[in-house]
């Protein structure tokens, strides 16, 4: 059996740039004072991370993983009316017809998320689209710093909920950054990369020695003979 382990932004979805207003806001609500995220790239990068950087470079002081704490339920009340107040969410091309796709073959493949989002996070975007009963396993931002982490509680995470062991050879991470190629990588797993979240190209995707790399994953059937299941 396989295991599939799906990034979420750029890869899933598209938000309109929902999660960056929904972090500015509970930023400016928590702390007094705006977050820096216009300069800073947040593609591939977990959540705690891209907080730390914002906590730094905007001159707060003290104890970051603390202040982490208060600022995410901010975060997460904020989330939901972001999403919902975008006009050009959606999903990436052809994501509905391949899940649909591999959940008619519950035997052949299990399906878990690997992201940098926060869990809350995370249930909350795909929520929006009714993704969440594809995918009842995961590896998440909330208490890992490092990509690599995420994909090991991801398998964890998948093993435990399906009671079964999944071979590495079979295992396989899809994501649009180098971030999602580099940590499958680092866990000894395949990746799929696919050029849809905007930050990195095809080229870049390529250059990271990713299995496989797709322009989107529109073609069905030719994304499930990548992973085997032909």
């Amino acid at each position: 059996m396989k295991l599939l382990i799906f990034d979420i932004d750029g890869t899933l979805t598209h938000l309109d740039g929902a999660t960056r207003r929904a972090f500015d806001a509970a930023y400016l609500r928590v702390f007094g004072v705006h977050a820096v995220t216009d300069t800073l790239k947040l593609h591939g990068r977990t959540d705690p991370l891209i907080f730390r950087d914002c906590f730094g470079m905007s001159g707060l002081t003290g104890d970051w993983e603390q202040a982490y704490q208060t600022f995410r339920s901010a975060y997460l009340e904020a989330l939901p009316g972001c999403i919902s107040a975008s006009k050009k969410i959606h999903l990436h091309p052809g994501i509905a017809e391949l899940l649909n796709e591999l959940d008619k073959r519950r035997d052949l493949a299990a399906l878990a998320l690997g992201t940098g989002n926060m869990e809350a996070g995370a249930r909350i975007k795909i929520g929006q689209f009714g993704l969440n009963r594809y995918f009842p396993a995961g590896g998440f931002g909330d208490t890992h710093h490092d990509r690599a982490d995420i994909l090991r509680d991801a398998v964890r995470s998948a093993e435990t909920h399906y009671n079964r062991a999944f071979e590495k050879s079979d295992t396989w991470v899809i994501g649009d950054t180098i971030h999602d190629i580099e940590g499958g990588q680092a866990v000894g797993l395949r990746t799929m990369g696919v050029a849809t979240g905007g930050a990195f190209t095809r080229d870049d995707l390529v250059a990271a020695h990713a299995d496989v790399v797709f322009d989107n994953l529109s073609e069905t059937k030719t994304v499930i003979r990548a992973f085997g299941m032909d």
